[in-house]
């Protein structure tokens, strides 16, 4: 018997005149095939966009046993509510012919088809993102404070809901959004797990560095979507500025693009630093990002919010040293010592220039991170997620967890 999984998730899918399905990073065929070691096809659930061509780099979404159910396409609230009505539409009839469902959450996309999904049909969630950070966000604007809460709320629910929860993290978010199965012991429907959603291939595993020979440092960030300040670009970028003011051979690389990097541009023009930080726009694959991340010595992520950044394991698995903040699940594996406050770009200025005069604690450092990095590597990921899987499997079939 063929079984079909549903899978919802934030991606942006974009489709051309030849009826092929496009993405600009993450999510290309090679994502889904995580799923089809369990599941017999896939149906992706996302928003859509047609596109005349696509320009740039692009992963190609489509592939053997995989099928794009698109929802009209929204970018913010206020594209939101205009295609609320449309989009309800198309989820109408989302899950037809699917055995189980399983979304990636917290998401908007994901919860409209969480309330479209029949009743009874096996549900599992990826938690990908801790919102407790978003809702106590100090200086948000009323409007954005209501919409974290709302987004909050109904994370929590679905937690409760859902008959499998995993999440990014080993311990903080599971803890200010429990599942059903934390709160009242595991059952035969009710499970629970973490593990991280990146994959990281062999060849993503470097080894450690030597910086005993350093005399300076280029620092990089890796942020998919500039559409908001709360990745660190500023930080990051004042931190730069503060280096060279006081003498320290320091560069910046920053990847990823969106609707702030000319914002991002002009806020490096304005300090004078424009030879020392380089934008290297969206790059569409991991292989791509690791590139230019070899390049750099030191990963900088001031952010607000995370769940488990798939940007820090990534240096870490290439031997990075790392300073990010204490948010979602990096304390879990970064030392807090080299966590900061997402708005002091003082204190990662500080640090970096610190850790030049003991180029010995980034040695430390990149030893430190590339052991951890191992825990991550896909093999054992795989061997989580496809138990996981297999479970939520088992309730399409009536299976009992003792069976698997």
């Amino acid at each position: 018997m063929t079984m079909k999984l549903l899978v919802a998730t934030d991606a942006h899918i974009f489709r051309t005149p030849d009826g092929k399905h496009w993405c600009k990073s993450i999510y290309g065929y090679d994502f889904w095939k995580r799923y089809m070691d369990v599941f017999d096809e896939v149906r992706i659930v996302a928003r859509m966009k047609d596109v005349p061509f696509m320009e740039g780099k692009k992963l190609l979404v489509d592939g053997d046993r995989v099928e794009v159910f698109g929802i009209p396409f929204y970018q913010g609230p206020k594209q939101l509510a205009f295609k609320y009505m449309p989009i309800q539409k198309a989820l109408a009839n989302v899950d037809e012919g699917c055995d189980a469902a399983l979304l990636r959450m917290p998401s908007q996309t994901a919860t409209m088809v969480w309330k479209h999904l029949r009743k009874g049909i096996p549900l599992a969630g990826e938690i990908v993102y801790d919102l407790t950070d978003d809702v106590n966000q100090k200086g948000a604007n009323p409007i954005v404070k209501i919409l974290n809460r709302m987004q909050s709320n109904n994370l929590a629910k679905f937690c409760l809901k859902a008959n499998g929860v995993s999440y990014v993290t080993e311990k903080s978010i599971q803890e200010h959004y429990p599942s059903y199965a934390r709160l009242h012991g595991e059952d035969s429907e009710h499970f629970e797990t973490f593990y991280s959603t990146i994959t990281l291939s062999d060849n993503a595993f470097t080894g450690t560095r030597d910086f005993s020979n350093h005399n300076g440092v280029t620092l990089v960030l890796s942020s998919v979507a500039m559409n908001s300040e709360r990745k660190g670009e500023k930080i990051l970028i004042k931190a730069v500025k503060t280096c060279r003011d006081r003498g320290y051979d320091v560069k910046a690389i920053i990847i990823g693009d969106g609707t702030l990097r000319s914002s991002f541009e002009g806020y490096a023009k304005e300090l004078g630093i424009t030879d020392f930080v380089e934008f290297t726009g969206l790059l569409p694959s991991s292989d791509e990002v690791r590139k230019v991340m070899m390049r750099a010595d030191m990963f900088v992520f001031p952010t607000q919010g995370e769940g488990l950044p798939r940007g820090i394991l990534e240096a870490m698995a290439i031997g990075m040293p790392v300073l990010s903040t204490p948010v979602g699940g990096i304390p879990e594996v970064i030392d807090r010592k080299y966590l900061f406050d997402p708005m002091d770009s003082d204190a990662y200025a500080n640090e970096v220039c610190r850790l030049l005069d003991h180029k010995e604690k980034l040695t430390e450092m990149s030893k430190k991170n590339f052991e951890k990095s191992l825990e991550f590597r896909n093999e054992l990921l795989q061997t989580k997620r496809n138990e996981f899987y297999g479970k939520l499997k088992a309730l399409c079939r009536g299976e009992t967890n003792s069976e698997h």
